[in-house]
């Protein structure tokens, strides 16, 4: 088991270092530069700040610069925001975007897995016809359009406000409900799916053939395996709602990370791009770790490391 554990810590710092090497470089080759901008700066000028960036050494010193700060916990200065660190935009963003995506996550669990398990129990009936046409439509349909729709009908709400977290919990509704659209429906339609399956074991039978209740049938030992492939999906969807949604972030006007994201990437501030990449490729591995380890608690028969 340790052996297990030492792989894959191994393996996730490689990953993570093959991730900021990708993206360390692909930066460098996309024309223009942090301080390319629609008015020029005067060359002077414009390589005074490549010098105390250090953005006019050769590459391969630049890169070794960069990780040596990195492993001290320095993600470096802000080339677009110079008042401020990548470690402190970070540290103002996440909260936002942490309580949003946190929200979202409890959301889609307590709605969407009794759904799906109520459809899965009322099979082919109006009631499972009703929850997959509405999980059909929460699959299709985009997270901005879901945003969007919802600020037009807050307009006529006067207790919802749009456009701020100011208000606790009402102002959380409309980012909520546009960020779990697609999750909730997916986890709903995946936890419908599996609960079918398992329903049809030859040891569900067996169960009610010994005369054990229905509720015993289902909660003792029905859901438990019918959550296991719930439980692989909602890993990695925990990891990409807590760490934001660029589209949501946008037109809910949120200062999280996906917006210092989306604002990164169009001003090419090289360091907040690495920066924001950093922590999401490090919270996702963590994630998949975690499913991992909760595959052997949901089922034992499950080795790690098999």
């Amino acid at each position: 088991m340790k052996s297990y554990y030492l792989k894959k810590i191994l393996s996730s710092i490689i990953t993570l270092i093959i991730v900021i090497t990708i993206v360390f470089f692909m930066l460098r080759a996309i024309p223009g530069g942090p301080f390319a901008r629609e008015k020029p700066l005067p060359d002077a000028t414009r390589e005074r700040l490549e010098e105390a960036y250090g953005l006019n050494l050769p590459l391969h010193e630049q890169y070794f610069m960069y990780m040596g700060n990195l492993l001290r916990g320095d993600l470096g200065p802000s080339f677009r925001n110079p008042a401020y660190s990548v470690n402190q935009l970070l540290a103002a963003g996440i909260p936002s975007t942490a309580k949003v995506g946190g929200l979202a996550v409890v959301f889609i669990v307590l709605l969407g897995i009794p759904l799906g398990v109520i459809s899965a129990l009322k099979s082919n009936t109006y009631i499972d016809y009703g929850v997959m046409l509405m999980a059909t439509i929460g699959v299709t349909v985009p997270s901005f359009v879901i945003g969007s729709i919802f600020i037009i009908i807050a307009q006529y709400i006067d207790w919802i406000p749009v456009g701020s977290l100011d208000k606790f919990p009402v102002s959380y509704i409309g980012p909520v409900v546009a960020l779990s659209g697609y999750s909730l429906s997916f986890v709903a339609r995946l936890t419908r799916s599996s609960m079918l399956e398992v329903l049809r074991q030859d040891y569900i039978r067996t169960a009610r053939a010994n005369g054990l209740s229905e509720f015993k049938v289902i909660f003792k030992h029905a859901l438990k395996n019918g959550l296991i492939p719930v439980v692989t999906y909602i890993g990695p969807m925990i990891a990409a709602l807590m760490t934001g949604s660029f589209v949501v972030e946008q037109v809910f006007n949120i200062p999280g990370i996906g917006k210092y994201f989306t604002q990164s990437i169009n001003s090419q501030d090289y360091t907040l791009v690495i920066g924001v990449t950093i922590f999401y490729a490090a919270f996702y591995i963590f994630m998949v770790f975690l499913v991992d380890i909760l595959y052997s608690v949901i089922d034992p028969r499950i080795k790690m490391g098999r």
